[in-house]
């Protein structure tokens, strides 16, 4: 049973170490760095920047590899603020935050239709 299990923790930790490093963009732009991570296949996992002191800052998208937003939302000083989307499969949850907390969560079936702004 010891050999079975110190296999299978081997040929995890082989596995975890032959996957490659993301590729990443970054690029300086004043007081914070963009920042862009793709999928091996080219296509973007994760867009958005940092501070100067290496804090999340700004509107972050992360994307699965087919290029569908998978979640959405905002950073103050390395904090979630604001409303932030996770979209799942049927459904999207609707997160507060307060404080880089949670404050407050919806679960809208993607089938809803809401007018968030009017334009006139």
């Amino acid at each position: 049973m010891k050999a079975i299990i110190l296999t299978g923790g081997l040929l995890f930790a082989t596995t975890l170490w032959a996957q490659e490093t993301p590729k990443r963009e970054n690029i300086k732009n004043g007081s914070v760095v963009e920042s862009t991570v793709y999928y091996d296949n080219g296509s973007i996992a994760l867009k958005g920047a940092y501070n100067l002191n290496n804090e999340l800052h700004g509107a972050w998208v992360s994307y699965d590899a087919q290029g569908a937003i998978t979640a959405q939302g905002n950073y103050t000083q390395g904090k979630r603020v604001g409303t932030w989307y996770f979209y799942n499969t049927g459904e999207i949850n609707q997160v507060q935050y307060q404080d880089g907390r949670v404050a407050q969560v919806d679960r809208l079936a993607k089938t809803d239709t809401r007018v968030v702004s009017q334009f006139e």
